[in-house]
């Protein structure tokens, strides 16, 4: 069964916040990883955190959902 929770997620260009989107975040299993993505702008996109490294499950805390963000190209 998929979450449908939605996360804040912020948008960062060059550093900076511009925006903030609520999306549902969805994790791949590649290898010993599990990166989070999320569409934005109708596209698949790697979502990262500000306290580490969410893609590593040994790892990472629930705390961490609390700090998502997707760069802006």
């Amino acid at each position: 069964m998929q979450s449908t929770k939605k996360y804040n997620i912020d948008i960062v260009k060059n550093g900076d916040i511009v925006g903030r989107i609520q999306r549902v975040v969805r994790a791949e299993q590649i290898g010993n990883f599990n990166p989070f993505f999320c569409l934005y702008k109708g596209k698949k996109t790697l979502v990262k955190s500000r306290n580490g490294d969410i893609s590593d499950p040994f790892r990472r805390d629930p705390s961490w959902l609390h700090n998502l963000f997707v760069e802006q190209i």
